[in-house]
């Protein structure tokens, strides 16, 4: 997996996790944490997975805010603008399952973030006695953040590369994903990845030099320069 670096989109690559009571391995599993509603998609599906070796419980909590990042400001959707669905659902172990979700919002040129929150709760509530002698839960509650991203109901995808100060530019109204793997024979870990919001730009050094770079835009891979030969 690629290594994500620099303050560009960072957090949509983060998850914030709350464990109440006893800490324990993840088990939540939801893929991605960024996911995006395309333009002319209805909807946007996340899978959940249970990991743990019980039933949990798993709801979601949304908001709308600015910009993703360290001072990003939330906010309530306007009513009937991002909707899910189911309001809730019960998964037994290994057991999967996807929310679903509707963007009712503006249909202009101007793209949207949310916040989206998942819940997982133990359908039972396994307690141990504290050294203090209080109890204390072995099944925490735990909360995975994600971004989802509505891109703009009329998009435009545009970005401008500048080999000689090695700059990418996002010049568009939609984000999309920098892949850069210095040198032509350099393997996926070594290469690295940024995400660029509408008006971000980045400079690397690397950039100046022959590697396989790209961009990535609706799940479409766009070389940005022919240094490298493709592999017959």
């Amino acid at each position: 997996m690629s290594r994500r670096r620099g303050v560009i989109f960072s957090k949509l690559v983060l998850a914030s996790l709350c464990m109440l009571a006893l800490p324990q391995a993840l088990a939540i599993s939801v893929g991605n944490l960024t996911f995006s509603l395309g333009a002319q998609q209805a909807f946007a599906a996340k899978k959940v997975l249970n990991n743990n070796k019980t039933a949990r419980l798993y709801r979601v909590s949304l908001s709308a805010i600015d910009r993703p990042g360290e001072r990003e400001t939330r906010s309530r959707p306007a009513g009937g603008e991002l909707l899910f669905a189911p309001r809730q659902l019960t998964l037994q172990a290994g057991a999967s399952e996807y929310f679903k979700f509707y963007y009712h919002g503006p249909r202009d040129n101007r793209e949207r973030y949310y916040r989206v929150s998942f819940r997982e709760i133990p359908t039972r509530n396994l307690l141990m006695r504290s050294p203090t002698g209080g109890q204390v839960s072995m099944e925490p509650v735990v909360v995975m953040d994600t971004i989802l991203v509505v891109r703009p109901r009329q998009v435009q995808f545009h970005w401008a590369f500048d080999k000689k100060t090695g700059t990418v530019s996002n010049t568009g109204n939609t984000w999309f994903k920098l892949l850069i793997k210095p040198g032509c024979e350099s393997t996926e870990e070594e290469g690295d990845a940024w995400y660029l919001r509408p008006g971000d730009k980045i400079t690397q050094p690397s950039l100046r030099q022959p590697g396989n770079h790209y961009i990535v835009y609706d799940d479409k891979f766009i070389r940005m320069s022919h240094d490298c030969q493709m592999p017959p």
